[in-house]
């Protein structure tokens, strides 16, 4: 039978191994650990699918010569023309650093945590931070009950509204092939946090959820200043007449 505490470190182990996944880095071992953490993961996998994918990634992923999975890496996140975009205020609201960004930052101010910028060159609503701070809420539950509420905070709003999109916009870029069975290896634990955290999936609202009438929120806003703009020169412009 496995302890809570035992409970607590495999949950922990799944948000560190995905944070090495999505974590930028240039350090050569940016993917130090890996494979002792997908052999624990295919040990105690969480359903047939994620165990076939655990195969899969151990089967293409070298740790002593992983430029294979940076290069991947690079073509899905940072490649042009259509990158995939990594930060979970641009699937709550259509634009990084928005309010999730900001809801991130308002958690960890609550804690001796901050973002080490040499080592996370990304913002705080990063998906690979996200998870690297799930992972140390969870490592520190039994420190406090202020980690647990965290840890359930920042799930239930920041990653649970809308990984669904990241994870679907990474299985299905063009350049995923390691990080395609990573999308199934997410989306399978994704679901077993659900039920841990009694966090409901979110219902998918889709395009509505970061447009507006068609066009996304950062782009209406910046019309709308344009539009006050252009109104207080008209108003200038005639007050001088």
């Amino acid at each position: 039978m496995t302890s809570k505490g035992e409970f607590a470190a495999g949950r922990g182990l799944y948000y560190s191994l995905f944070s090495r996944f999505f974590v930028f880095s240039q350090d050569a071992d940016r993917f130090s650990g890996v494979n002792a953490m997908l052999g624990l993961a295919s040990a105690h996998a969480l359903n047939e699918e994620s165990a076939a994918a655990i195969m899969r990634i151990q089967a293409r992923f070298d740790e002593k010569n992983p430029q294979n999975l940076a290069d991947e890496f690079d073509e899905i996140f940072h490649a042009p023309p259509s990158p995939l975009r990594n930060s979970l205020s641009y699937y709550d609201e259509g634009y990084e650093v928005g309010h999730a960004c900001a809801k991130v930052r308002k958690i960890l101010a609550r804690t001796d945590l901050r973002r080490d910028e040499a080592k996370f060159k990304e913002n705080e609503d990063n998906v690979g931070f996200v998870f690297a701070l799930m992972s140390e809420f969870i490592a520190r539950e039994g420190e406090r009950e202020l980690y647990g509420e965290l840890e359930e905070q920042l799930f239930k709003e920041i990653i649970n509204p809308n990984i669904d999109e990241f994870i679907e916009g990474l299985f299905n870029h063009e350049s995923s092939e390691i990080y395609k069975d990573v999308a199934v290896l997410l989306q399978g634990f994704i679901e077993f946090e659900r039920v841990v955290l009694s966090a409901p999936r979110p219902i998918n609202q889709g395009e509505n959820k970061k447009t507006l009438d068609g066009v996304s929120r950062s782009e209406a806003i910046r019309r709308q200043k344009n539009r006050v703009r252009k109104l207080k020169a008209m108003e200038e412009e005639n007050a001088k007449k």
